[in-house]
């Protein structure tokens, strides 16, 4: 039961659902088995969870194999966080590094891959099915971002260093996963849209701004579940602290509320810069609104599966 009540929160875009959802998990499960990503003991409670809702409401356009591939993704993501969770800096960095080169399609090295290096190699060969090399790139990069941005966090933890709300937002557009899942719309071509048109000042915002509702929302809503474990890597924490350091008393439901705010403000901005995009002329056009509707549909699929799941109401099941 919360303690803090969740505050009323504005995200006005229409939930989609893929309908595949049910038909391409199992294929996700068979595959975490397949690649030995858990422990046998493990794997009734993974086949039960609910992580395939949010990728069918995020990728509601993609077809039965485009949708197992970006649920084995989403499930990659989860594991990297169970597998690194309290995992010191240094360990961290040595246990990225296989990865990454299975990411980028390097050699391997001279000693074994193990299960998420075999698992990121094959996802790394189904995504070229369907990805240009730009794509894959930009891919590639965000999720090398992420992983970065995870070490950081685990040196913020190993020094007992809170970091400044301004710091901290800029960081968790990476800390969050939350870009390589945007990028898999252009991986898999569900969105024809060149990697340059990325680049426009205003597409680049609004991306932003997409990531920004997410990871703030994240936030709001998982802050008793990581106060449990003692993980305050949380802008309502830092706010709070922010706030204590500055002289200005501030309870966790002040600021709460701010962080309430700032979410609301992000989607404002949202909304009033989507109403301002230029025309590139057709087809062009069609494809950049395919694109920001990828964001609209990542946004409300993270509060939506956010609520449902039980990831932020009961304590999750150890991996191994």
């Amino acid at each position: 039961m919360r303690t803090i009540a969740l505050p009323p929160l504005r995200l006005p875009f229409p939930q989609k659902l893929n309908p595949h959802n049910h038909q391409a998990w199992p294929h996700t499960v068979e595959w975490v088995k397949r690649f030995n990503l858990l422990p046998e003991k493990a794997i009734p409670y993974f086949r039960a969870q609910d992580y395939h809702w949010l990728s069918a409401y995020a990728f509601p356009e993609a077809d039965l194999e485009q949708l197992i591939l970006i649920n084995d993704c989403m499930t990659a993501f989860y594991l990297f966080d169970k597998h690194w969770d309290d995992a010191p800096p240094d360990a961290l960095e040595s246990m990225q590094a296989p990865l990454l080169d299975a990411l980028w399609g390097r050699p391997p090295g001279d000693a074994p891959e193990g299960p998420l290096e075999n698992a990121m190699r094959d996802m790394r060969r189904r995504m070229m099915k369907y990805s240009t090399d730009a794509w894959m790139t930009r891919f590639c990069e965000s999720l090398e971002a992420y992983f970065k941005a995870c070490v950081w966090e685990a040196k913020n933890k190993s020094n007992s260093q809170v970091p400044d709300v301004a710091s901290y937002i800029r960081m968790r557009e990476a800390t969050g996963a939350v870009q390589p899942s945007f990028e898999l719309a252009g991986v898999l071509g569900l969105v024809q849209i060149p990697p340059s048109v990325l680049e426009e000042p205003i597409i680049k915002r609004l991306n932003q701004l997409a990531n920004h509702e997410i990871t703030l929302f994240n936030d709001i809503i998982s802050l008793e579940k990581e106060m449990r474990v003692g993980d305050m890597h949380n802008l309502v924490f830092i706010i709070q602290k922010q706030n204590e350091k500055n002289g200005t008393e501030c309870s966790l439901e002040g600021a709460m509320k701010q962080a309430a705010k700032m979410h609301d403000d992000e989607v404002l901005e949202f909304l009033e810069l989507e109403a301002k995009v230029p025309s590139w002329g057709e087809p062009l056009d069609t494809e950049v609104r395919r694109y920001i509707d990828v964001l609209r549909c990542w946004m409300r699929a993270n509060m939506d599966w956010s609520l449902m799941s039980t990831r932020y109401k009961t304590p999750e099941a150890p991996a191994a």
